[in-house]
């Protein structure tokens, strides 16, 4: 299974499936816990405290002034919002801030409250808590970081893409922000150095982050992968009325865009006369990049229809009526993304179209797990020929060979995210606070995965 961490492989497999969760305590550091404007983030987020929750576990959430607090009275589920300063207006106040506070992020200003408040937090919460801090942004593990030194508590920070993002010093630009590299490279160094386990969504991500050759970081890196919105009962039968093609979530366009799938789109219906007139592409999305655009290139205007941004239960249908699921990679051939959408893709139960390459993250998951078929990202004729493979098996209503495989499936399942996380949690516990990385150095010993130290 290629979403399997090399790390867990010092632990006994089924004894880490046998976690504790119900004597369990986490406190989770996230800034972004607002669904709306946290987006993915906070959705990654509230998905995991859900599984934590089914598990039987206690969570308490420290999170920004953005979040939307969750009034429901849960008895293992409590939201505390620490204050944040409000970030600076103009580009040189907010360069002074960043300095101020040490943190090369908008996020922070509320480092400093976040701090104070979890510790406080952690005051109240059970001797054994485990701080579980999640970027992005990195702030959130700057705050694990900062509570973990204060408190002794075990810490394990996750990342759930490349830190710092490659967007805010571009190769040609870095002079406009002089003061940040420094300030990325400590914290960057601290977190990857201090924390008791690692996690992230994917193993190419874990190996960019710690570095690719065998090394103590990546002894003690996870992979906690994206959940599902939610686990859909049975298979619901696929229509055949239209051939629906659907792609949710955000485009960024130059090197994250619809070019490629619209112009195979435009291939296809051109060398299929049979499927003119039953095809749609839905693309759902808040940033829907240059879908449009590309349309009204390719003279799609008639076939390609924007949703625009859809609520979380307004999502999961679109997925039930589609024919094809499209996930578009970014144009990198060594892309780390694992895209947010992924789990629920795979649990619709329906063909999905990768357009990446094969050597990315999300190429291999596609190849060795089996969650779908792949095009070259340069290559509409690629696309072109893989649009009409599923349109041939949907006429003929052989759907079925093309659908996820059980791997893929079980790959995002709630079980198989926590029993990783159960391993990096055992580890955690087992680390000396702050003298993580002299530990680990010296080699990670065989661990019992019941390990509620």
């Amino acid at each position: 299974m290629y979403l399997k961490s090399d790390a867990v492989e010092a632990f006994d497999w089924r004894q880490l499936q046998k976690w504790d969760w119900t004597s369990t305590t986490v406190l989770l550091v996230a800034y972004d816990w607002n669904p709306v404007s946290g987006g993915a983030e906070a959705l990654a987020g509230r998905r995991l405290v859900r599984a934590l929750l089914a598990a039987g576990a206690r969570v308490s959430v420290l999170t920004g002034p953005a979040a939307v607090v969750d009034d429901t009275q849960h008895p293992r589920y409590s939201v505390t919002v620490a204050p944040c300063e409000p970030l600076a207006s103009g580009r040189v106040g907010r360069a002074i801030q960043m300095v101020r506070t040490r943190v090369p992020e908008a996020s922070g200003p509320w480092v400093a409250s976040a701090v104070e408040t979890g510790v406080r937090l952690l005051e109240r919460l059970a001797e054994d808590t485990i701080i579980y801090s999640r970027a992005m942004p990195g702030a959130s593990n700057i705050v694990g970081w900062h509570l973990a030194k204060r408190t002794g508590h075990p810490w394990v920070a996750h990342f759930s893409d490349f830190w710092p993002p490659p967007q805010v010093l571009p190769p040609n630009r870095r002079f406009l922000a002089p003061y940040k590299w420094p300030m990325f490279a400590t914290w960057r160094h601290r977190i990857l150095r201090d924390a008791g386990a690692l996690t992230f969504t994917n193993p190419g991500q874990g190996a960019e982050m710690t570095g690719h050759s065998p090394s103590r970081l990546q002894q003690k890196a996870f992979v906690v992968t994206h959940l599902p919105s939610r686990t859909i009962p049975g298979r619901i039968p696929p229509q055949y009325d239209r051939f629906h093609i659907v792609h949710t979530g955000n485009l960024y366009p130059p090197d994250h865009t619809a070019e490629t799938v619209v112009k195979g789109l435009r291939q296809f219906l051109d060398r299929t006369p049979a499927a003119r007139g039953l095809v749609q592409f839905t693309q759902a999305g808040w940033a829907n990049g240059d879908v449009e655009a590309w349309a009204q290139r390719c003279g799609l205007d008639d076939v390609v229809r924007v949703a625009g941004r859809l609520r979380e239960d307004e999502i999961l249908p679109l997925l039930e009526s589609a024919s094809l699921l499209i996930a578009i990679d970014y144009r990198r051939a060594d892309s780390t993304t694992l895209l947010s959408k992924l789990p629920d893709y795979v649990n619709a139960r329906r063909p999905i179209l990768a357009i990446t390459a094969p050597t990315s993250t999300l190429g291999r998951v596609c190849l060795e797990d089996g969650a779908g078929l792949t095009a070259q990202h340069d290559a509409p004729g690629d696309v072109a020929g893989q649009i009409a493979a599923v349109f041939a098996a949907w006429q003929e209503r052989r759907l079925d060979a093309f659908l996820p495989r059980p791997r893929a499936i079980a790959a995002f399942s709630a079980q198989h995210v926590l029993t990783e996380l159960a391993g990096a949690f055992t580890l955690a516990r087992h680390a000396e606070p702050h003298r993580i990385a002299t530990q680990v150095a010296a080699g990670p010993s065989r661990v019992s995965g019941s390990a509620q130290a």
